[in-house]
């Protein structure tokens, strides 16, 4: 196997779970990446070799084989390979609404960005997990069904991962919540609304949901409706006007907006880049 490899995801998009890139890298002494912004998730797997990484100016992690970072979209990151002994990595970009959630289980996100496995044999798990999904980059669905045995093991495996708990009835009202997102996305809904639909005051509603979710209403509202628009960029010969309305979007400006802002780049930009061949 090559010491640097990037394949591409060339799958379709989903809304729980999306793959965009993934690889491997043997770094070169002092090797520097960043400082730099994300539009997604990106874990990086370190092989051998130790490192530095750094969230901002003042957060600085000193990490050697069997760890795992992990950078979070819109945060400033900087990572830079030991001088002595450079780090060589196996990564991947990723996102979807489940994520936060996912990671969350795991003990891992913004205010703890470092995996550290309970044993040798959890590390050892997730590397070959990662491993296999450089052998398998023909399969898209092979792929998505990988990187879900990914984010099991780090839950699974994960040293500071959250204790498993009965579901309750805060669990409840965010899930109705978002079953009522799923059925009138393309409708104007306000987090009035779906407080009303659970009978819950507006602000309580409003925190139980971003305990649970990891995101606010109206954020997972925004994403639901960009990864539905994904699927019809990519799927269909919509235009993009078509797509905004289809989506819940009456002004087009305010869809390209919101698209650019969850994904980086504008809709027609992302349709050109994410063609089928």
């Amino acid at each position: 196997m090559d010491d640097n490899i990037t394949h591409i995801f060339q799958g379709t998009n989903y809304t729980d779970l999306t793959l965009y890139q993934y690889g491997k890298e043997k770094c070169a002494p002092l090797l520097s990446c960043g400082p730099a912004v994300h539009n997604h998730y990106l874990l990086h797997y370190i092989l051998e070799g130790k490192g530095l990484f750094t969230i901002g100016t003042d957060r600085h992690f000193q990490l050697e084989a069997g760890q795992a970072f992990l950078i979070c979209p819109k945060c400033i990151t900087t990572y830079v390979a030991d001088k002595v002994n450079p780090w060589s990595y196996i990564w991947i970009e990723f996102d979807g609404l489940k994520i936060p959630t996912f990671l969350s289980d795991a003990g891992l996100g913004l205010k703890h960005p470092i995996y550290t496995p309970s044993n040798s044999a959890g590390s050892d798990e997730l590397k070959g997990l990662m491993l296999q999904m450089l052998e398998e980059h023909d399969s898209s669905l092979r792929l998505l069904g990988n990187m879900y045995f990914i984010l099991e093991t780090l839950i699974r495996t994960s040293s500071q991962k959250k204790t498993p708990k009965a579901g309750n009835l805060q669990e409840f009202y965010v899930h109705e919540a978002m079953m009522y997102i799923e059925r009138h996305y393309n409708q104007d809904i306000s987090v009035a609304q779906l407080a009303n639909w659970c009978n819950l005051d507006r602000s309580y509603f409003g925190k139980i949901f971003r305990d649970t979710v990891l995101v606010t209403p109206q954020e997972y509202i925004i994403r639901y409706r960009i990864n539905i628009a994904c699927d019809l960029l990519k799927n269909t010969e919509l235009s993009i006007g078509d797509i905004s309305i289809q989506v819940g979007y009456e002004n087009q400006l305010h869809f390209s907006r919101a698209f650019k802002k969850v994904m980086g780049i504008p809709p027609r930009e992302w349709k050109k880049r994410n063609m089928l061949p």
